[in-house]
């Protein structure tokens, strides 16, 4: 039995392990900003847009104008055109689409009302001769609209061509180019990255910019981060084990059990979500420290050594934390669910491990260095609290909430640049992405034509379209201005002034069938749509200085990760509030029932690291992280304070208290040299609180007992 019992714990991780791979968990960690996002219509929607191909762009620059530039940049056009998933945007028209155009020309067009007014066919005509005799080269006339009675509705380009090649405000050449919709992965973005810094890497005096560059580099960024805290984070708690415990199999075996703690963790949460943010990793790295405690209180009271009965301490404490996490998780904010899960399954399996399978194992135990404490415990539980009601009461009003999301993300300065660049020169830096729905594809015509009409310079390429109530509005309108009389006048007095017959045929001639539309025909022009659920979409760029107008009208989407997460945090923040409430309430009452004499004792280690961790809004915003790490902090701290609280309090409590107070420093507190500014967000409230609680343990004064057992 005893034998058996040596190897369950090695078995247990051989077959966690072989399950997550099995399953693929390890594949459901993701350094996507939006993964951290609630699950919604938005998110879905989302997802969609970046199926457009459109909407993923690669922007090429070299600079100058000169020979050498344009031999450079055509070069370079024909490099990443061999990369796959990579094509060039087509510099000139749709033929389906221009043949569209001039069937439906009077239909898209507006009436040059001016012109119209004033309109004199004699003297157009006059003009038209004189400069077709007395042109040096070819004259063009638009023999749909020779009189000029109607006007395109162009928005402001920022490019023209210079050598046949596209040019931005005479200072370099640019090619654009489109992504296939297929690419639509962060591995495939980062294989089409890696091809392109191949080609331009040793290039000067060439700029590439694209927005799936982010995902690229920020996931690169926050994977090197994440391993270097991870590496540190272990060396550090082993060589601290090392030097804690002096017992190799029990060091072995605990190592064993909180790798497989994540490995369970980590499996069970890949079915609840389908994707898991990295930083939920790091952070359950962080809270198995905290499972540590557990061990430690068990082995140096000898529960690994002899036989004794339930530890119902470190029950309590685990009973207290992993409740607080319940409570936690039903916030509707993706990140906090994910990291409470995570915690929640990784701090019981730690538990049962160290409470039920350790004493079968049987450790001996060996000198764990200190002997006795010689602590201050002068201050008593009464002043402290005072001290941090008055410091809450001080602070509280310098408590505000960052709604920022970008703040918790890598602040990519490079990156930033090279976008400001592009923007700058395209004129981009005044719009945002948005989608269009509507349930039928006449609809989406008509709700982007309407956008089109408020916002001139706004780019929606589908409204170039014409849908069936401006088809109809806009007949009644020719039929009133006799465009038949029009084009009779017209063909009557060009013959005078010696056009051939039928000269002007094309001219005025409205087509009476009004378009119809399929995703096909769509399609065709080079134009995207797509299907979500029971509505068509289309992406369009709206101006970001009127995002308060265009985002009342109920077709209107903004898939900005940026608003979605402002959008919801409001609500997250009072989900927070109300449920690390219910937290709070929920650890006095298990604080009350454990420790009753000594509430004030256990209820200072709840209050003295509020106030610490509440005082740094006279240095920062607090951001979502910051709120929820309160709470974790909050129940975490409690653990020490039921079990200094506790009447079975001896040095040999002391020796765990100290023990656990490193590992859980050395867990969180290593997240503060994050370059990532979530995980330092973390690192940093722990750190704090964990600073607080060992205040406590130095400074506050004990009950009558302890003095008697140290």
């Amino acid at each position: 039995m005893l034998k058996i019992s040596n190897y369950i714990n090695a078995l247990l991780f051989v077959v966690l392990l072989f399950l997550t791979i099995s399953f693929n968990s390890f594949n459901s960690i993701s350094t996507e900003l939006q993964t951290i996002l609630p699950n919604s219509d938005k998110k879905e929607l989302l997802n969609k847009f970046n199926q457009f191909e459109k909407s993923k762009k690669i922007f090429l620059s070299v600079e100058g104008l000169d020979e050498n530039s344009l031999i450079k940049i055509k070069k370079l056009e024909e490099k990443f055109k061999k990369i796959d998933g990579l094509h060039l945007e087509n510099s000139y028209s749709n033929k389906k689409l221009e043949k569209y155009k001039n069937d439906y020309k009077f239909f898209i067009e507006d009436i040059d009302k001016n012109a119209l007014d004033k309109l004199n066919i004699t003297k157009k005509l006059e003009e038209i001769k004189a400069h077709l005799i007395n042109s040096t080269f070819s004259f063009f006339i638009d023999k749909n609209d020779p009189l000029d009675i109607f006007k395109e509705n162009n928005s402001l380009k920022t490019l023209s061509l210079k050598n046949n090649h596209l040019i931005i405000k005479n200072t370099a050449y640019i090619s654009i180019f489109n992504l296939d919709s297929s690419i639509n992965s962060i591995s495939k973005y980062e294989n089409i990255y890696d091809e392109i810094q191949k080609v331009v890497s040793t290039e000067k005096g060439v700029k590439v910019f694209s927005s799936i560059f982010y995902f690229v580099e920020n996931s690169r960024i926050i994977k090197d981060d994440v391993n270097n805290i991870i590496f540190f984070s272990t060396i550090i708690l082993l060589l601290l084990y090392l030097v804690i415990l002096k017992n190799l199999k029990l060091l072995i075996n605990t190592l064993i059990t909180l790798i497989s703690s994540i490995l369970l963790a980590l499996f069970i949460s890949s079915f609840l979500f389908d994707k898991l943010s990295i930083f939920v990793i790091v952070f359950g790295i962080s809270i198995s420290t905290v499972a540590i405690d557990y061990m430690f209180h068990h082995y140096v009271h000898e529960y690994y050594e002899k036989e004794k009965s339930f530890n119902k301490d470190v029950f309590l404490g685990m009973f207290t934390t992993v409740g607080a996490f319940t409570i936690l998780s039903f916030v509707s904010f993706d990140l906090i669910k994910q990291l409470c899960y995570f915690s929640i399954i990784s701090l019981l399996f730690s538990y049962v491990q160290f409470a039920f399978l350790y004493p079968k194992i049987k450790f001996s135990q060996n000198d764990m260095g200190i002997k006795n404490y010689k602590l201050y415990s002068k201050v008593k539980p009464i002043y402290v609290i005072t001290i941090a009601v008055v410091l809450v009461l001080f602070s509280i009003d310098k408590f505000h909430f960052d709604l920022n999301l970008k703040n918790l993300d890598v602040d990519n300065i490079q990156l930033k640049q090279k976008e400001e660049y592009f923007n700058n020169k395209l004129n981009l830096q005044e719009n945002m992405p948005v989608l269009i729905k509507a349930k039928s594809i006449d609809k989406l015509i008509e709700s982007a034509r309407e956008l089109k009409s408020k916002y001139p310079n706004s780019y929606i390429p589908i409204a170039v379209l014409v849908d069936e109530k401006s088809f109809t509005e806009k007949k009644l309108l020719l039929d009133n201005i006799n465009l038949k009389e029009i084009k009779n006048e017209l063909d009557k007095k060009s013959i005078k002034f010696g056009f051939k017959a039928n000269y002007f045929a094309d001219a005025y001639i409205l087509k009476n069938n009004k378009p119809l539309y399929t995703q096909e025909t769509i399609r065709d022009f080079d134009i995207e749509i797509l299907k979500f659920k029971d509505y068509f979409l289309t992406y369009a760029s709206l101006p970001k200085d009127k995002l308060a107008e265009f985002s009342k009208y109920d077709f209107v989407e903004n898939i900005s990760i940026k608003k979605m997460f402002e959008e919801n945090l409001i609500s997250i923040y009072d989900d927070l509030f109300i449920f690390g409430t219910i937290t709070v309430v929920f650890i006095l009452t298990m604080v009350f029932l454990s420790t009753k004499d000594n509430f004030l004792i256990s209820f200072a280690y709840l209050i003295f690291p509020i106030s610490l961790i509440v005082a740094l809004a006279y240095f920062l915003t607090f951001n979502i992280l910051h709120f929820f790490m309160l709470f974790v902090i909050i129940s975490i701290s409690i653990d020490f304070g039921i079990y200094l609280g506790s009447k079975d309090l001896n040095n040999a409590t002391y020796k765990a208290i100290l023990y656990s107070l490193l590992s859980t420093f050395a867990g969180f507190g290593v997240l503060i040299f994050s370059k990532i500014n979530a995980l330092f967000s973390i690192g940093i409230i722990a750190t704090i609180g964990i600073f607080a609680i060992a205040i406590l343990i130095i400074i506050l004064k004990r009950p009558f007992y302890d003095s008697k057992s140290i």
